[in-house]
């Protein structure tokens, strides 16, 4: 596998309506009430897990919502991609780590946001950017996230 860096030129552009700061605290708290136990386990402490709902909150336009909005439409991602193949992803620290890490989006969501079946069914897939089932990796719906290769 190739590292993964950020840094690549988003094809989105800049983000068109940026969520004020006031909008991404009161977006965080709405997420919150929604994360999986996995997740609260994971990053051990509330902040931690804030830090990454931040992150996610400031690369979807206003109005877009990745985990609580429609099933139905593409929430484009206008935050960081990888370099080699314009993959959303942001960099975060995992608890117990010194150094920030590259993770793709998609995976993150999944694994704050989704039920342990569909969880347990996107493991199997292999530790790749999921395939989103519109057909645009930039989409960071997670209803969007396909289940199969």
């Amino acid at each position: 596998n190739t590292p993964v860096n950020t840094g690549g030129v988003n094809p989105n552009g800049p983000n068109p309506s940026p969520r004020t700061e006031e909008d991404v605290k009161d977006l965080i708290a709405q997420w919150q009430q929604y994360a999986h136990p996995r997740a609260r386990e994971f990053f051990q402490e509330p902040e931690a897990m804030a830090r990454v709902l931040l992150e996610l909150a400031k690369g979807v336009s206003k109005g877009n919502d990745p985990i609580l909005g429609t099933d139905t439409c593409c929430v484009q991602w206008y935050g960081d991609v990888t370099t080699d193949d314009s993959q959303a992803a942001i960099r975060m620290t995992k608890p117990g780590e010194d150094s920030e890490s590259i993770t793709y989006v998609n995976r993150v969501l999944a694994f704050i946001f989704a039920t342990d079946d569909c969880f347990e069914a996107l493991m199997q897939l292999p530790k790749e950017p999921f395939k989103m089932q519109c057909g645009c990796q930039l989409c960071v719906n997670l209803a969007h996230i396909a289940m199969e290769i």
